[in-house]
């Protein structure tokens, strides 16, 4: 199911309001810096991320989940006489829970019986898809200069978007991921929620620790 889902950019809109008086930046330029600041972040806490794992660890735990996925399905076994092996890649999509993206053994006693090499080829294809929901927020990333992992920017830029609205009235940056079933992770939203807070807590704190600063120059304590 695609779904559109707008989130509250207030927080972000007062950090900035508090962070500008204190550094010499136009509201364009704090935006910027606060859209570049919630990419990075929202890429670190997507799945396989999140819950304490960022970087190559949230890739590990990825790719495990992968291999632990295919190996309570089926099974790779030589041919063998009188055994019908199966399609590794039919007995995936069958299988696959198209809300998480896992596989759902379901009523499954026995892992099916599969051709080995067909089952690596399967696997290695799975492998290179760690870090396609996170790469929902490359073209974000690409246009905004923000640097993110190689197992995520390898995805591509082709399923999100960047759009910049740049008029007298108002500068906005509409940022959108389109991996179809990014709406089905499961607390998607307040992931994505966190990492707006995340970021604007970050220019709170600028905001305070420049002011403090400019305070103490200042001559008062």
């Amino acid at each position: 199911m695609k779904a559109d889902v707008k989130f509250d950019l207030r927080p972000i809109q007062r950090a900035i309001k508090k962070l500008q008086p204190q550094v010499k930046k136009s509201r364009r330029e704090l935006t910027e810096q606060a859209a570049k600041g919630f990419v990075k972040e929202v890429i670190e806490i997507t799945p396989p991320g999140g819950s304490g794992r960022r970087g190559n660890a949230a890739k590990k735990t990825g790719e495990a989940a992968i291999k632990y996925d295919l190996a309570r399905v089926m099974i790779a076994v030589r041919a063998v006489k009188n055994v019908i092996l199966q399609d590794p890649r039919a007995i995936h999509d069958r299988l696959r829970d198209m809300r998480t993206g896992r596989i759902n053994p379901r009523n499954l006693k026995h892992p099916y019986p599969v051709e080995a090499s067909a089952l690596r080829a399967l696997q290695r294809e799975l492998l290179a898809r760690v870090g396609k929901l996170a790469g929902g927020w490359n073209a974000g990333a690409d246009k905004l200069g923000a640097k993110v992992p190689a197992w995520v920017s390898r995805q591509g830029d082709g399923r999100g978007a960047m759009s910049v609205v740049n008029s007298i009235r108002q500068f906005r940056i509409t940022l959108t991921n389109s991996v179809k079933y990014v709406t089905n992770v499961a607390d998607y939203v307040r992931r994505v929620e966190s990492a707006i807070g995340i970021q604007a807590a970050k220019m709170e704190r600028k905001a305070e620790f420049l002011l403090t600063r400019a305070l103490r120059r200042a001559g008062w304590k």
